[in-house]
């Protein structure tokens, strides 16, 4: 205990006695390295996100009795595939860190770990209460892609390059107002009935179907920037 004790004390000691711009650059480097993570670990499946969200999109468009009926299932067995790939990611990183001798980024993983358990719980209580619930699918809608607009904000903010967040930060800015739209629309502000505010939800979630592809695309490109730059070394 007193080794690990003055082998911290030696290690930030030196770290202090380094000029403040190399401080700097070390303290930069772990930040960058951390919101790196955490966008690639949001990038892992954009593309299953994607996908999800334009399906609701077009069946919105197409099929406006969705809204009311279909809608709840699909949010909620979204909401329980989330869920349990985040409990997977959890066991596989801490099996990893486990058999490596190392812990790092736990505390990313445990918050994930609490999201995870929050959303199982909302899944049950929606399906215990679904014949009380599924009326108000378009608030569940709107809540939920206002959230998912400030996780996107956060993600954007993560990004690379200055060019990438000028481009990430308003996209998700407008799947934010999307989700706000949505629920203005659905407590009797909006016009159109039931048809005018499925064409309402279904345009929001083709935002948030757009920002997940454009996620993929900025990863994609991260990747090969990063491949390219190790061919040239």
């Amino acid at each position: 205990m007193l080794c690990c004790y003055l082998s911290a004390r030696t290690n930030n000691s030196n770290l202090h006695g380094k000029p403040p711009a190399f401080r700097s650059t070390i303290y930069g480097k772990v930040k960058y390295s951390l919101k790196s993570l955490l966008f690639e670990k949001f990038a892992k499946h954009a593309k299953l996100r994607a996908a999800f969200w334009g399906i609701i999109g077009i069946l919105l468009f197409v099929w406006p009795e969705f809204l009311l009926g279909g809608l709840f299932y699909a949010l909620v067995g979204y909401v329980l595939l989330d869920g349990i790939g985040r409990v997977i990611d959890f066991v596989r990183v801490r099996s990893v860190n486990y058999v490596q001798k190392r812990d790092a980024f736990s505390s990313l993983s445990y918050f994930s770990l609490v999201i995870a358990i929050l959303q199982l719980v909302i899944v049950i209580h929606a399906v215990y209460f679904r014949r009380f619930l599924i009326q108000a699918t378009p608030v569940y809608l709107g809540g939920y892609l206002l959230l998912e607009g400030i996780i996107y904000f956060v993600i954007a903010r993560c990004a690379n390059t200055i060019p990438q967040k000028r481009f990430l930060v308003p996209c998700s800015l407008i799947v934010f107002w999307g989700g706000v739209v949505i629920l203005v629309f659905t407590f009797g502000f909006g016009v159109g009935g039931l048809h005018g505010l499925a064409i309402i939800s279904g345009g929001a979630s083709m935002l948030a179907c757009f920002y997940e592809v454009a996620i993929c695309c900025v990863c994609r490109k991260n990747t090969d920037t990063r491949l390219s730059g190790g061919n040239l070394q």
